[in-house]
């Protein structure tokens, strides 16, 4: 009798202590999640101080229109909704499959009839996308959870207006180029105070699209240098309205939201979220993450892709305790490395601009871009991806410059078209004439 109440005596010994460790991990995992959300809570107070968005509502009230002003987006909207598809898909440039021609040549009759063709239909759209250019105000009113439906028919109409400058030039219409640009420029300018980072992206797509329209148009239209001048402007003024910050800072309220709440986005329950700990861990992270992103893009350019690397290795590092950031967390550092690739284009769509000035005055091209400096430009641009001056060449129809991009490696100017598929290449503007 005695042997089994000693034995008796044990196992209740043991049971206490199996009790007493779930017990106190309980607690520990208690005062975890209490401890998380008390840091998590003080890191969003101070980030409100700070004016920054940490909810749906404050993103809404800090973007909203003034009330009584007008607003662009409203001539937008319409303009989307008149838009029309090219009925010669396969002949309509840049709205449709035909490939931009080699600098310096004119368009196949039939590709120059069916993007004609293409404009024409769209006379009410291009008009009213003229019309809200003019508004100084642009805020659209979509859905934070269903999104931003809207994005299509914006770059639709910014493929629209592209045509519209390429085949002006080939008509060697210079003012009617400067005016479709414009429009451009103000289409795309009316997502600058879009809170998303996905209407970030479209900004930087349809800048490059507009781009590759101011090099077609350079290589066969005949433009003065005051007409120059006033595209540079332009330009200039699309380079300042870039903000990766303030986009990063926006997407970081969605991030917020959707730790919060992931089915508030439409994307369904997250299983590690529901586990102890876990979900608090995640908003911590996101937050930290996203700190480190919105730090690192405030850094000037050649550090800035640099860094954005080193945090995507440091979110690699981190133990599966942290599975929420892993998941959740976006590719920012593709973010940065497009939007340097934007500021590049735009640099060197610039120095072509300066170049075109230079040739207007002296009769003939620089051999080096130095010759620029200080009439045409202030100082040789400078790749954002190296630190160094833009590179230039001259060839035997005009001019190439171009950035070496991301993979740091000077690829001699060559163009994805003229490189194997796979194989690097530069990001390049040419002029031929």
């Amino acid at each position: 009798m005695d042997e089994e109440r000693k034995e008796k005596r044990g196992g209740l010994c043991a049971w206490h202590v199996v009790l007493g460790v779930v017990g106190l991990l309980v607690v520990l995992i208690v005062l975890l999640i209490m401890a998380q959300r008390g840091g998590i809570e003080r890191q969003l107070k101070a980030l409100r101080a700070q004016g920054h968005p940490t909810s749906f509502a404050e993103l809404a009230a800090r973007h909203q229109v003034p009330e009584g002003t007008e607003n662009a987006a409203e001539v937008y909207m319409k303009a989307f909704a008149a838009y029309l598809a090219p009925a010669d898909q396969a002949n309509t440039l840049v709205a449709g499959e035909a490939p931009l021609p080699v600098a310096g040549t004119a368009l196949p009759e039939t590709v120059a009839a069916a993007t004609e063709n293409f404009l024409a239909e769209n006379e009410a759209s291009l008009a009213l996308l003229r019309q809200a250019g003019t508004i100084e105000q642009c805020r659209y009113d979509w859905d934070y959870v269903q999104g931003m439906s809207f994005l299509l028919s914006l770059k639709h109409c910014a493929q629209l207006l592209a045509a519209a400058m390429v085949s002006q030039g080939q008509r060697d219409d210079a003012e009617a180029v400067l005016a479709h640009l414009e429009d451009e420029l103000g289409l795309i300018r009316s997502l600058q105070h879009e809170p998303s980072l996905i209407s970030y992206l479209v900004r930087v797509a349809c800048t490059a699209l507009s781009l590759r329209a101011v090099e077609q148009t350079l290589s066969v239209t005949s433009f003065t240098d005051e007409q120059l001048t006033q595209m540079d402007r332009m330009l200039a003024e699309a380079v300042s309205t870039l903000d990766l910050t303030d986009a990063l800072i926006g997407e970081r309220c969605f991030m917020i939201e959707y730790t919060r709440d992931p089915s508030k986005l439409g994307r369904g329950n997250a299983p590690a979220m529901r586990i102890p700990g876990l979900g608090g861990l995640g908003m911590a992270d996101i937050l930290d993450y996203m700190a480190d992103c919105i730090a690192a893009s405030e850094l000037p350019p050649v550090e800035r892709a640099v860094r954005f690397r080193q945090i995507h290795d440091e979110l690699d590092d981190l133990s599966f305790l942290h599975t929420v950031v892993k998941i959740l967390a976006p590719a920012l550092g593709r973010v940065a490395e497009l939007d340097l690739r934007c500021r590049a284009h735009l640099d060197l769509a610039r120095t072509a601009l300066a170049i075109e000035r230079y040739r207007l005055a002296t009769g003939g091209v620089p051999d080096q871009l130095a010759e620029l400096v200080p009439q045409y430009l202030d100082a040789v641009p400078i790749d954002p991806f190296d630190g160094q001056p833009l590179r230039y060449r001259r060839t035997e129809a005009g001019y190439r410059l171009y950035s070496i991009m991301e993979d740091a490696q000077d690829n001699g100017g060559l163009t994805r078209d003229e490189v194997n598929k796979g194989d690097p290449y530069d990001l390049c503007f040419t002029v031929a004439r």
